[in-house]
C-alpha cells in the first residue's frame, strides 16, 4: 500500500443509459470515486440531466475489475464486457423490479482502477487502518456481548 498516495481517486465520463425500445438511449455523466474510508467499494454517482438528485450506488472494486473481462455479479449488480463493442462495459443495475442498463467506455474505468491499485493494491484492503479499526471494534463488541 502506498504511503505517499492517500488522496481519493475519482474519474468522470459519459455513460449511455439504454431505454426500452423504441426510446433512444440517454447520455449521462458518471463519477467513480474511491477512498480509503471504504477500500473495498467504489461509489458510482450518476448525474441525470433532469435536475433530479444524483443516483448513487456502491459497488465492490473487485466486481468492477472482473467485469472488464467477463460477466460477473448476481442480483442487483451485473457487470461485463459489451458483446457488441469490445471497447465498452455493460452495467446492469436493479432495485426491486426496476432495472437499468448502462454502457461505458472501458478505458476510463481501467485507468481509474489502475489508480486505485496505487492507493490500495488488490488483496490488501484489510490492511487499511480504517478497516482494521472497524474489525477490532466489531470484534470487541461481539466479545463483550457474548
Amino acid at each position: 500500500m502506498s504511503t505517499d498516495v492517500q488522496e481519493p481517486v475519482s474519474a468522470a465520463f459519459a455513460m449511455r443509459l439504454h431505454m426500452p425500445q423504441p426510446h433512444p438511449c440517454f447520455v449521462i455523466t458518471a463519477l467513480l470515486h474511491y477512498a480509503l474510508e471504504d477500500p473495498y467499494a467504489v461509489r458510482l454517482v450518476f448525474r441525470l440531466n433532469t435536475g433530479d438528485e444524483p443516483v448513487v450506488w456502491y459497488v465492490n472494486r473487485d466486481l468492477i475489475r472482473d467485469g472488464l473481462v467477463r460477466l460477473v455479479g448476481e442480483g442487483d449488480v451485473q457487470i461485463g464486457p459489451d458483446p457488441n463493442d469490445t471497447h465498452d462495459v455493460v452495467f446492469r443495475l436493479r432495485v426491486d423490479t426496476v432495472s437499468a442498463v448502462l454502457t461505458a467506455p472501458r478505458h476510463p474505468i481501467e485507468d481509474f482502477l489502475r489508480r486505485t491499485a496505487k492507493v490500495v493494491p488488490y488483496g490488501r484492503e484489510s490492511s487499511v487502518p480504517s478497516v482494521r479499526e472497524a474489525l477490532g471494534t466489531e470484534l470487541d463488541h461481539i466479545l463483550t456481548t457474548s
